[in-house]
C-alpha cells in the first residue's frame, strides 16, 4: 500500500509544471485632497478665503514622492479665479485636510506637496459653485466641482469682537441657523492653558488640546461646549481623565478657539465611516480625471472663549450656562 501511494505521488508531481507568474506593478495615482473654507467675520460681515490642497501619490511613500510644479486653480461662477501657491519642500499643511481628528494616516505629514492660498476679502461667496482644476507637469489633469454651503449665524450668542466668556467649570450651548447645501457641521476646538488651570486637580494635560464635535444633517444646529466635544477621544486612556473633567465645563483660566464649519457633500463623503468596516474609512471621491481625491468646501465661523469668574477687562458672557 505504501509503495502504491508513493508511486501515485511521484506520478502526480511529475505531471505538474511550474507556471511563470508576472505581478503587475500597481498604477501610481495622484491624489488631490483640496478644501476651500470661507471664514465669516461676525464683526463687519466680511469673508476670508482659506484654501489648501494636499497632493500626494498612491505609491512610494517617501520624502521624494512630492507632486511639485502643479497648477492648482479654483474658479467660481462669478468669474473670479484663485491660484494656490506651492509651499516649500517638506512644509506641513496648516491642518490635516478633510480630517476628522486623527483618522488620516500619519504619512500625510511626511510626503506629498502642499499648496495654499489666503485671500481677504474672498472673491467667492457662500452658496457659489466652484470648480477645481489641478494640472500636473507630466500632462495629467484632475478636476472637480462643489457648491459652497450657505452662510449661517449664531443665535443668542453675546460676544465682543468674536470673544466671549464662560463662568469657570460651566458649559454653553451654541446654536446657529441652518446653512443651505450643508451635509454636516464640524465643530472643533483648540483649548490652551489647561496645565495651569488644572494644576490643583492632579490631572495631566497637554499645553494645547484639540477636540472635535459633530452635528450631522442640515437641521442639527446646536452643540454644547465643551461637554459634547471630544467624543472620539473619550475612550482613549491617555486623555480619559481630562475629557471626563471637561464634561463639567471649561476650567478657570483656560481658553479656547472654537470653530464651526458647515461642510458640503464632498467633505462628508470623503471622511465618512461605515457601521463596520475592518478596512477603515469608506471614502467616496469627488475628484476625477487623471487621479482621485476630494474637493470640499465649507463656510465657517470662529469664536474665542475664555473661562473666568472675573468681569474686569474680560469679554461678556457668551450667554446662560448650560445646566
Amino acid at each position: 500500500m505504501r509503495r502504491t501511494l508513493l508511486l501515485a505521488v511521484v506520478l502526480v508531481t511529475a505531471a505538474c509544471e511550474l507556471t511563470e507568474v508576472t505581478i503587475a506593478t500597481p498604477e501610481d495615482v495622484i491624489v488631490a485632497e483640496t478644501q476651500v473654507i470661507l471664514v465669516l467675520d461676525p464683526g463687519d460681515g466680511g469673508v476670508t478665503l482659506e484654501a489648501l490642497a494636499y497632493l500626494h501619490r498612491t505609491q512610494n511613500r517617501s520624502l521624494d514622492d512630492e507632486v511639485s510644479g502643479a497648477s492648482v486653480r479654483v474658479s467660481g461662477e462669478s468669474g473670479n479665479v484663485v491660484h494656490l501657491v506651492e509651499q516649500d519642500s517638506g512644509a506641513v499643511c496648516l491642518d490635516p485636510p478633510l480630517a476628522i481628528n486623527d483618522t488620516l494616516p500619519e504619512y500625510r505629514f511626511d510626503v506629498g506637496s502642499c499648496y495654499q492660498a489666503r485671500v481677504a476679502p474672498s472673491p467667492f461667496a457662500p452658496g457659489e459653485r466652484l470648480e477645481l482644476e489641478v494640472a500636473i507637469p507630466d500632462g495629467r489633469v484632475l478636476a472637480s466641482a462643489s457648491r459652497v454651503p450657505g452662510a449661517f449665524a449664531f443665535e443668542g450668542l453675546t460676544h465682543d469682537q468674536s470673544q466671549c466668556r464662560l463662568e469657570p467649570d460651566s458649559n454653553y450651548r451654541f446654536r446657529w441657523t441652518p446653512a443651505e447645501d450643508t451635509w454636516a457641521y464640524i465643530a472643533d476646538a483648540r483649548i490652551e492653558g489647561l496645565p495651569e488651570a488644572l494644576a490643583d486637580r492632579d490631572i495631566e494635560a497637554p499645553d494645547s488640546l484639540y477636540l472635535l464635535g459633530l452635528s450631522i444633517g442640515r437641521e442639527d444646529t446646536e452643540i454644547v461646549f465643551p461637554s459634547q466635544f471630544g467624543v472620539f477621544d473619550y475612550f482613549e486612556e491617555e486623555n480619559r481623565d481630562l475629557i471626563r473633567t471637561l464634561q463639567e465645563g471649561l476650567p478657570d483660566g483656560s481658553r479656547a478657539e472654537v470653530a464651526f464649519a458647515a461642510t458640503d457633500r464632498n467633505w462628508a463623503n470623503w471622511v465618512r465611516g461605515g457601521n463596520f468596516n475592518p478596512s477603515g474609512q469608506i471614502r467616496i471621491p469627488s475628484v476625477f480625471g487623471d487621479g482621485t481625491g476630494a474637493f470640499a468646501t465649507a463656510t465657517q465661523r470662529r469664536v474665542w472663549v475664555v473661562s473666568s469668574g472675573r468681569v474686569e477687562d474680560r469679554p461678556p458672557l457668551c450667554g446662560s450656562a448650560e445646566p
